[in-house]
């Protein structure tokens, strides 16, 4: 696809607006997680009762919590992605288009998990929601590969091979550690939903030797 027809003095410009509109995106996304939340409506409260209510809630604010985490995660790394980029095509848009149609997915498919957390036998709510992490991932990969190839180019500066597999390595972490959690929840299903809370962990410490492989390969040698 052809590059777009703009001069030169405004691809700064036109990168902002991208931008822009994909904070927006995710701002809006991330808003919307929180509207499945409605305060326990109690006929005749006591705090026994209450506190009853607020229990069942417990699942559905784990859900929240980690679709959250996950948004916020996914914004992180479209920030630093966006961060090489200093030209733009009209395949970057819709590359980018695709990944935010991913994100905007996720209030969705959290709420379905949400109402129907409390019922662990139930796969299809979770299978959903382990599904629309996944295609955020893919969609991520896609974008990060599109903005990393030299042939498109797109960079500030040439990106190391190790960095570009790392970048890829860090979305893979998400998505097999929510299969992984899906398929224990079949069997186990308090275990399996916690699987992913791990995930900052091995995010923080498990990729550690890769990170400093990829930015000694970046440093200037003499």
């Amino acid at each position: 696809m052809a590059t777009v027809g703009h001069s030169a003095n405004k691809n700064h410009f036109q990168l902002d607006r991208i931008s822009f509109f994909t904070d927006g995106v995710f701002a809006i996304a991330i808003t919307l997680l929180v509207i499945e939340f409605k305060v326990p409506v109690i006929e005749h409260p006591t705090d026994h009762l209450l506190w009853d209510a607020l229990k069942e809630m417990a699942w559905k604010l784990l859900g929240f919590v980690l679709s959250f985490c996950i948004v916020g995660y996914y914004w992180s790394v479209h920030h630093r992605i966006f961060g090489y980029v200093e030209k733009y095509t009209a395949r970057l848009i819709w590359h980018n288009l695709l990944f935010l149609f991913s994100v905007v997915l996720l209030p969705f498919t959290s709420g379905l998990l949400g109402e129907y957390a409390s019922d662990s036998h139930l796969l299809i709510p979770y299978g959903v929601y382990v599904l629309n992490i996944c295609l955020v991932a893919l969609m991520n990969a896609i974008l990060w590969f599109y903005v990393s190839d030299p042939k498109n180019d797109l960079l500030t500066h040439k990106i190391s091979k190790e960095r570009i597999m790392l970048g890829f390595y860090f979305t893979l972490v998400v998505p097999i550690l929510f299969i992984l959690s899906f398929f224990v929840t079949t069997k186990q299903p308090t275990i399996g939903r916690l699987i992913p809370l791990i995930i900052p962990v091995i995010l923080k410490y498990g990729l550690n030797g890769l990170s400093a492989r990829a930015l000694q390969n970046e440093m200037p040698h003499n």
